[in-house]
């Protein structure tokens, strides 16, 4: 299966093979700032799916993170 890359701009995320250069060196031209994911797929398709897969896992455990009692009781340890 092929490594995918992906490049953002806005909230276009273009996906492209890790072997594609030139597609590569034309997103960067066109503003696209790489993303810092790589992800094998079978598929351009199922790499986007994964990448939002795994954005969406992060998001939730920044979540839990901060409204959890760890942060909570390292917030309450600064401030007193």
């Amino acid at each position: 299966m092929p490594d995918y890359i992906f490049y953002k701009k806005d909230e276009v995320v273009a996906t492209v093979e890790r072997s594609d250069v030139e597609s590569a060196v034309l997103l960067i031209s066109q503003g696209y700032k790489k993303l810092d994911e790589e992800i094998e797929a079978a598929t351009p398709e199922a790499a986007l799916k994964r990448l939002a897969d795994v954005q969406n896992q992060d998001n939730i455990t920044h979540h839990a993170f901060v409204t959890g009692s760890v942060f909570t009781s390292i917030v309450n340890a600064l401030f007193k």
